[in-house]
């Protein structure tokens, strides 16, 4: 694995465990700082989702082959695309609401690096 996917894996990682500590246990802290409303269960639910992304990047980042890093990053890449839209849709409907565009930016850029990852793990693998 190249350095730039392992730096994204772990920041990743670092990302989803703290949002998933929030999420679990204090659902209406962060749910109040969204626009689409406060449901603690949905914010258990999302927490959880969050538990099991990490499972699969640590797996990856231990025992993965080349073939399982290009799949699950191209995964994390769909979501980071889906995840960045539906932050830039919930920013445009409501332009106060500046977390949305930081969100957006912030996995807009996550999937631009994973792409420049993928990219240099294809070079390299070419050569």
């Amino acid at each position: 694995m190249n350095k730039i996917l392992f730096v994204l894996f772990i920041m990743v990682i670092i990302a989803m465990t703290g949002a998933a500590i929030l999420q679990i246990f204090f659902p209406t802290f962060l749910g109040g700082t969204t626009d689409y409303g406060m449901n603690a269960g949905w914010q258990r639910e999302i927490g959880i989702w969050n538990l099991g992304m990490i499972t699969i990047l640590l797996g990856t980042l231990l025992k993965g082959s080349l073939n399982t890093i290009k799949i699950v990053a191209s995964g994390a890449a769909v979501l980071g695309i889906g995840f960045g839209t539906n932050h830039l849709i919930g920013f445009l409907n409501n332009a106060g609401m500046y977390m949305n565009l930081i969100g957006a930016l912030e996995n807009y850029l996550f999937v631009a690096l994973l792409f420049l990852g993928l990219k240099m793990a294809k070079s390299k693998r070419v050569k």
